[in-house]
This record gives C-alpha cells, sequence and structure tokens, in this order.
C-alpha cells in the first residue's frame, strides 16, 4: 500500500462532522450558538493548538486583503481562526475526503464559507494557478509526505513573489529512535516524518529564502501535560476533543509524542521561509 493510501486511511473518520455536533449537544452549546472559539478544542489538531496557531500567524505578515493557502488543512481549523481574526480570504487543500466534508460544513456553520473554502487533493498536486498566494503556510503535514522536494516546489508555484511560507512541523532531531503509535501514523509504514535540514534543503532547492527556525520543547511539554491530565481526570472521557480525530488509542498517541519530545528525539519546529 502507498503512503498515500495509508496516510488517506489512517485520518478517514465516518461522521466526523455530526461527533462534534454531539459533543457541543452533550455540553450543552446548541449547534446554532457554535463559535470560531468553542471549535479550538477539536479542530486545531497540532501541538499546542490554538496557541501554536497564534504563534505561526505572529511571524506571517497578513492584511485584510491577503490571500493564504492551508497545506494539509485538516477540519480548516487554523483557516477558519487566521479567517476570522485577520479579516482575509484563505483557501485549504487537504488529501482526507472527511476532512474536507467536515470542515467545510463546520466553515459555514461559524458564518464563514465566504472566507474560507477547503478542497480535497494532494499538497503535491495542487489546483491552485501560479503565483496565487500571498502567503502559504501548513501545520502538522510533511510528517505524512515522503517527497519533501516535490512539496515545496508546489508550494513555491502557487506563492507569489516575495510571498512567505510558514511551516510548522514535528521533525527529527537525528538522536534516538522513534515509536509508534503517535498522532500521524499508527506505524512507521505511514510516517515521513523528517529532520530540520531536509526541510531546510528542500526549500532552498525549490528557491526559498529561509529566514527563520526556532524549534518549542518547552511549549510542546506544557501542552502534553494539560491535555493528558484533561484525559486522566475526566470520566467519562469529554464530549470535544482532539480524541474524535485520533480514536481510542489517543492517550498512547499523546504519551508516546511527550516522551519523544522529552527525549529530543523530535521537536516541534518553525521555519518561515520568503519566495
Amino acid at each position: 500500500m502507498s503512503l498515500e493510501n495509508i496516510v488517506t486511511k489512517h485520518y478517514s473518520n465516518d461522521d466526523l462532522e455530526a461527533k462534534i455536533y454531539d459533543g457541543f449537544k452533550k455540553k450543552g452549546i446548541a449547534r446554532k450558538d457554535i463559535t470560531v472559539e468553542d471549535l479550538a478544542i477539536v479542530d486545531e489538531f497540532h501541538i499546542g493548538g490554538v496557541e501554536a496557531t497564534s504563534l505561526l500567524i505572529e511571524k506571517l505578515p497578513i492584511l485584510p486583503s491577503s490571500h493564504l493557502l492551508d497545506i494539509g488543512c485538516g477540519i480548516g481549523g487554523p483557516a477558519r481562526y487566521i479567517a476570522d481574526s485577520k479579516d482575509c480570504k484563505i483557501d485549504g487543500i487537504d488529501i482526507t475526503a472527511d476532512y474536507i466534508k467536515t470542515g467545510n460544513g463546520l466553515t459555514k456553520q461559524v458564518g464563514l464559507s465566504n472566507k474560507v473554502c477547503l478542497t480535497q487533493g494532494s499538497a503535491l498536486k495542487t489546483p491552485f494557478q501560479d503565483q496565487q498566494f500571498d502567503v502559504s503556510y501548513m501545520m502538522h503535514v510533511g510528517m505524512n509526505i515522503s517527497d519533501k522536494n516535490a512539496l515545496m516546489k508546489e508550494v513555491f508555484r502557487v506563492t507569489k513573489s516575495g510571498g512567505i511560507f510558514g511551516i510548522y512541523d514535528v521533525m527529527l532531531t537525528g538522536h534516538g529512535d522513534m515509536r509508534y503509535p503517535v498522532p500521524w501514523s499508527e506505524s512507521e509504514s505511514g510516517s515521513a516524518i523528517s529532520t530540520s535540514y531536509t526541510y531546510k534543503e528542500a526549500l532552498k532547492q525549490a528557491g526559498f529564502n529561509i529566514s527563520y527556525e526556532k524549534s518549542e520543547k518547552d511549549f510542546a511539554l506544557t501542552f502534553f501535560n494539560k491535555m493528558l491530565n484533561n484525559i486522566n481526570t475526566a470520566h467519562p472521557r469529554p464530549a470535544l476533543g482532539l480524541h474524535l480525530l485520533m480514536g481510542p488509542n489517543t492517550q498512547m498517541k499523546i504519551k508516546n509524542m511527550a516522551q519523544l519530545v522529552l527525549g529530543d528525539v523530535i521537536l516541534p519546529t518553525f521555519l518561515i521561509a520568503t519566495k
């Protein structure tokens, strides 16, 4: 089975939108009253959640007139948050059909369909025009894409000259061995995690100039501790949370990732590059 098929199967999630609305119902929040802020607990599928999204957009020159591309947009959490807070337009692309269906449904529900549009497709061959976007970004995506060179070349193609590409991915440090499952893969066969060096070489080969790099170990460990504490102390399991996306072994995935970060095997890392 190809990596693309493994990844698609890993993230497939039937009736995800219904599960999310059911979670809100259990929390006593009517569907019509759900806000972008309410969704953050389930739609910010990356280390640090909405705080990490805020850290990324602080580094990106986003104006109300900006047109952004969210690569590997998932169910659209960052896209909705950025469009709502910055009053800009965002297109998203993701390989998982269930995520796109759910994401567009949630976007419509919170009244952002005029700003955010999510499309099902491959990040390696997008349907967008050359130099279409002022800013491109991806959050926890490259761990599922083996051909980093092709990925960076495609992002370079669709980003305007002078545009910015922001990355927030989990990257290998080159120390120690991986363990699975983790949120992006049940086993090694579904993972394409790489070092920051691999990312930077692919970015440079595509034509980007790298202007910023920073890993966030302490930030990640604080997030994991809070998340695991919430899981361990909640009985029954919380009605809403990333477990709706990660499945029944969510706790094991989070514990494994926390141990890998603690041991400096992997680190969530920001990279900013300019075309």
